[in-house]
């Protein structure tokens, strides 16, 4: 229409015929225009076509994915059912095992320490001449008997202090405690066994006051100071020192003996376990595991720093009052 308008108004001849070219030029090129978004629109909806056909082909992978992951759950869950199922039996069988364990041992420890209890009391009795005079050869092997006995009741009353951790029969009762008249105590109570060895007994620090269970806490530092004078030199010291802080209390026992290997200290609070330099030393491998059961009971802990040849450091450490909670 606008070409017919366009050469009626113009006069024929050469402008009439550039006109028309010129319309021809535009008619063509808006055909090209139009014919390239026919082409596009053409690629993109096959373009489409094609990653709809890819996300579907991913969608049945992940489907398939999904369905095989569900099924190895499935078959966990059941091995996990069952191996639970294993394991409450074990345990089960554990638990009677250990109420065995802890009668035969509660009962045996009792038979023990009666009959062990009187041949000591009827040493010492021949010891302080109760029965008449002793020879010199009768005094020794009074002594020997004494000591001996003693040591089996000491191990005895391990094994049972042992066998009520180990039930959870343990029960602490707090109540303030002086540490010096503590440590004079458990000082009293071994410094016979220290001086047959020469050894001395050292204590530092400061006076302080603790919350804790007066006997159990003795019990821990009976431990800790007897298997310091175990493994001292003769005529070596051992070091008992009080330190406070805002953390809480740190009780420190150091002996000047071999010290502790190091290939045995991951090991030494282990029950039963007795390390390289025990093997010419008595004891039933129970002394360091109570001590530590009954620190932890308390909120604390007891940890070792030794050097072989330099001796052995205990460090039992007690929280702060408004730390520890009631236990």
């Amino acid at each position: 229409m606008v070409l017919l308008l366009s050469l009626l108004l113009i006069a024929p001849g050469w402008p009439q015929m550039l006109v028309v070219a010129l319309l021809l030029g535009l008619v063509v090129a808006q055909g090209m225009v139009d014919h390239k978004r026919t082409d596009d629109l053409i690629y993109g909806q096959h373009r489409l076509m094609e990653l709809t056909q890819e996300l579907r082909a991913k969608q049945l992978v992940i489907e398939q994915h999904n369905v095989n992951l569900a099924a190895q759950v499935e078959e966990r869950t059941a091995q996990l059912r069952e191996t639970n199922v294993r394991l409450a039996a074990a345990n089960l069988e554990l638990l009677e095992l250990d109420k065995l364990r802890s009668a035969l041992l509660s009962n045996v420890s009792h038979e023990l320490r009666t009959p062990l209890t009187g041949i000591l009391g009827s040493a010492q009795n021949l010891r302080d001449g109760l029965a008449g005079g002793l020879t010199q050869s009768q005094q020794e092997y009074v002594d020997m008997i004494e000591h001996d006995s003693g040591r089996l009741i000491r191990v005895v009353n391990e094994l049972l202090d042992w066998g009520r951790s180990e039930a959870g029969q343990v029960r602490l009762q707090r109540a303030p405690v002086s540490l010096h008249p503590l440590v004079d105590e458990v000082f009293a109570l071994l410094r016979p066994l220290a001086e047959r060895k020469s050894v001395r007994l050292e204590r530092e620090g400061s006076e302080a006051t603790v919350s804790a269970d007066a006997d159990k806490l003795k019990q821990v530092l009976i431990n800790l100071v007897d298997n310091a004078i175990k493994f001292s030199r003769p005529r070596g010291e051992v070091r008992l020192a009080i330190e406070g802080g805002a953390e809480g209390l740190r009780l420190s026992v150091e002996d000047q003996g071999p010290g502790i290997a190091a290939a045995d200290a991951p090991r030494l609070f282990d029950r039963f376990f007795r390390g390289q330099a025990a093997d010419a030393t008595p004891g039933s491998g129970l002394g360091l595991a109570i001590a530590r059961n009954l620190a932890r009971l308390h909120g604390g802990d007891i940890t070792l720093d030794s050097a072989p040849e330099h001796g052995a450091r205990f460090t039992l450490r007690l929280p702060a009052a408004a730390k520890m909670g009631s236990i």
